[in-house]
């Protein structure tokens, strides 16, 4: 039975997370795309509220298992086998089909040809080839191998023949095996878009554990100082100066760019969009000095708070995967929500909550850092406020796939908070279980950690390095 505190905090959840999704977009987006392009701007905003509401769903199926011990918990209330289905199909739909289209559609676009026609049916035909590469592997695999091997305990016990019932011991023998079970078509493709979501998943997360308490305490100690009027001139002034010469630089490229683009000249607009980057960034960092005054005392000490909260969420994730998921010590975080829910459900509900939200917190974050930082191999970078629809509706893709190995990787660790659920029997018992997608989801956590491990020295070198190689940044304050 659905207390009313569920109830009004499914509401106040889902509105949190529209706004969340409504600010990214627009946190994100191009000055130009603000007008028009509705469609597309619904699509992603339903695309990061699908994302991070089916990591949130979790809860929901916790309080509506089944419980024989309590008597209003003998009867689920609601189907949430079906609830399940329809949210991780919709999932798979937004990720497979209506991404890719939107994302051709876009690639399709010819300033000399504006065919509407033409523009969408290529992106018809590229989201076909698609669906049929992805239905032809799926098919062949779930023919082959789309059985689950369940581990099982086989008893034997021996008849015992007493006169006094006290003196009946119990001879019983015991093996371990494992029991073939058929799955079904629907937990067969959740476990291969499993194994997908976790190759992003591990890459992006991976450097996101690591960068965003790093980030956060970073800013704080190198946060902006107030400058005066003559010294905003005076910086501006040499910024523009070097604007200047990347505008030169810019034409020269264009005049000896002709037909065919080698890989130096690539590797030259590769380099020359790095140092825009880089002077864009100078320049909202003088103007904040100037016109903010250092920035509200609040913002600064919130981000140092929040970043000493990453801090302790990032460890207790790697302990997580150490204590529970890998040695079977002790639940550990399952324990931390187990015990708050028994105090009052609200209190584990929005304790998980915290937990399952920094995952896809660092998987966005993971995605930004990485997409501007190689510099050589750009795909759809995000930059705020300088983010075209088409790159954008194309890390939505990735963060709706990077979404079933966060909802897979937060149900096993918080086994022991949903023992009776219905994503427990989906994710622990059959997907973790698949012949083939079983033990690569198994050890992709590691590859987690082996990302998270090379992120800290990257986040830690890369702007030491980037320092020494370029001229010594001028110091604002006065």
């Amino acid at each position: 039975m659905l207390n009313w505190w569920l109830i009004v905090l499914i509401v106040v959840c889902s509105l949190l997370c529209l706004a969340i999704s409504i600010y990214v977009l627009y946190y994100f987006s191009s000055e130009d795309d603000h007008e028009g392009s509705y469609l597309t701007k619904v699509i992603i905003v339903f695309g990061i509220l699908l994302a991070i509401g089916v990591v949130l769903l979790l809860p929901f199926d916790a309080s509506n298992a089944r419980d024989p011990t309590v008597g209003s918990k003998y009867v689920n209330t609601l189907n949430t086998d079906l609830m399940w289905e329809i949210v991780l199909w919709s999932l798979a739909a937004m990720a497979l089909v209506v991404v890719p289209f939107t994302v051709f559609f876009y690639e399709a676009y010819d300033p000399d040809d504006e065919s509407f026609s033409k523009q969408c049916g290529q992106a018809i035909t590229l989201t076909l080839i698609v669906s049929f590469v992805f239905i032809v592997i799926t098919a062949v695999c779930f023919l082959s191998f789309g059985t689950a091997l369940v581990p099982v305990e086989l008893y034997e016990a021996l008849p015992q023949i007493v006169d006094d019932i006290d003196r009946v011991s119990y001879n019983t023998t015991s093996d371990k095996d494992k029991f073939e079970v058929h799955v079904s078509i629907f937990t067969y493709v959740v476990g291969e878009l499993c194994l997908v979501g976790w190759i992003a998943f591990f890459f992006y997360a991976g450097v996101g554990l690591v960068s965003v308490p790093v980030d956060l305490i970073r800013g704080f100690i190198n946060r902006p100082k107030p400058i005066s009027g003559s010294t905003f001139a005076q910086e501006m002034a040499v910024i523009a100066a070097k604007g200047d010469t990347l505008l030169s630089v810019a034409l020269a490229l264009q005049n000896e760019a002709r037909g065919k683009v080698p890989r130096s000249m690539r590797n030259k607009i590769s380099f020359l969009r790095a140092e825009t980057h880089v002077l864009e960034e100078e320049q909202e960092e003088l103007i904040w000095n100037y016109k903010k005054v250092g920035g509200s005392p609040f913002i600064v000490y919130g981000k140092l708070l929040i970043g000493i909260l990453s801090v302790a969420l990032s460890i207790s994730w790697v302990l997580q995967i150490f204590l529970h998921n890998t040695f079977k010590i002790v639940p550990f975080l399952s324990t931390l929500v187990t015990a708050l829910d028994e105090v009052f459900p609200l209190f584990g509900i929005i304790t998980y909550g915290i937990f399952a939200f920094y995952l896809v917190w660092i998987t966005l974050e993971g995605q930004i850092r990485v997409g501007l930082r190689f510099v050589f191999f750009q795909i759809h970078p995000m930059k705020p406020h300088d983010t075209t629809l088409n790159s954008i509706v194309f890390n939505v893709g990735l963060l709706l796939l990077t979404s079933y190995a966060i909802l897979q990787f937060t149900t096993r660790s918080f086994n022991e908070y949903i023992p009776r659920t219905s994503i427990n029997a989906l994710m622990n018992l059959y997907v973790m279980n698949l012949k083939g997608i079983g033990v690569a989801v198994e050890w992709a956590q590691f590859c987690l950690l082996g990302v998270s491990f090379l992120g800290l020295l990257f986040v830690l070198a890369c702007p030491a390095k980037n320092a020494a190689a370029r001229p010594k940044k001028p110091n604002y304050s006065t």
